[in-house]
């Protein structure tokens, strides 16, 4: 008669497991809100910054279109760095003012794009940022923007390899130069409470430093070429191969022109210190730019801090 002795069960001690997962998940938030804080705070001091350097220089009542006016406010801040000095392109389009950016510009808010939605447009204004766009030298903007049309599901466009023909409307797209559009959204859009009628009341214009017209072409060429025909990333740090988010389309368009071909990547090594997931923040606060202007919107007025012509 043989007697089989079998071992103890061992029991998982489930309490202890949690509470070291429940310690880690604290702890990273703990660390994603000390940089965001962080970042927050030193976009808000290279903003100001930028606007001590300026002296008011005019007022008037700009009218953008036929009946339509815009108080306007003009600041000229001088050029100090020599990377300001050797670009000495004006940061308006023409000579009338009437519209902001020159090829290879970017214009950036970080404002989100959901001001009603309440705790997520907080964390999404104070984690990432709202928008980004690179001026094609044609008073247009290249941008990838995610607001499919009412037929489109999400998730087919999640789950389309991007590669392929299709006929969604959410791709890499060229819009008209809306910055500074006193008649962007009517007053009776639901944004209209938070953000006016403009398109927001708070964005920066940047400029790369030291960067040759032959790289400026570059970089437009590259987000040119996705126009119609690349998808926007809803998954943001995956499926990046064909698809694009707003920042991560305009620092590869620059990490095209900036970087050697067998150094480029996905996550972007153009605009992006951080080396992961591109934001607005990390584009403001990149050493590879530069703040060219700064716009405000106060009681329907448009403070405009540019800088100065030469």
């Amino acid at each position: 008669m043989y007697i089989f002795l079998l071992k103890p069960i061992r029991k998982v001690k489930i309490k202890p497991i949690l509470k070291i997962m429940l310690i880690i998940i604290l702890s990273a938030i703990i660390y994603s809100f000390g940089v965001a804080v962080s970042e927050n705070q030193q976009m808000d001091k290279e903003i100001q910054e930028f606007v001590d350097r300026a002296v008011f220089e005019y007022e008037e009542e700009f009218e953008y279109t036929p009946g339509v006016f815009q108080t306007r406010r003009y600041y000229s801040v001088s050029r100090e760095t020599s990377y300001e000095l050797a670009d000495t392109r004006s940061v308006f389009y023409n000579s009338s003012r009437k519209f902001l950016g020159q090829k290879g510009d970017m214009y950036a808010t970080r404002l989100s794009p959901f001001p009603n939605a309440g705790i997520i447009d907080t964390f999404i204004t104070y984690y990432f940022g709202g928008h980004v766009a690179l001026n094609n030298g044609e008073n247009r903007y290249i941008e990838a923007v995610g607001f499919p049309d009412d037929d489109e599901s999400i998730f087919d466009i999640i789950f389309h390899p991007g590669n392929e023909p299709h006929d969604y409307s959410v791709t890499v797209s060229t819009s008209y130069n809306y910055w500074l559009n006193p008649k962007f959204r009517s007053p009776e859009h639901p944004d209209a409470a938070i953000y006016g009628e403009m398109y927001r009341t708070k964005y920066v214009g940047l400029r790369v430093k030291n960067v040759t017209q032959e790289q400026i072409d570059a970089a437009v060429d590259y987000g040119m070429d996705k126009v119609d025909k690349n998808l926007y990333n809803f998954l943001i740090f995956m499926d990046m191969r064909y698809k694009y988010g707003c920042t991560d389309l305009v620092s590869r368009a620059y990490q095209a022109a900036l970087v050697e071909p067998e150094r480029q990547r996905d996550y972007a090594k153009s605009l992006n210190d951080d080396g992961f997931i591109t934001s607005v923040h990390d584009i403001i606060l990149s050493k590879e730019t530069y703040i060219i202007s700064y716009v405000e919107v106060i009681d329907e007025v448009v403070h405009l801090y540019y800088l100065e012509d030469i």
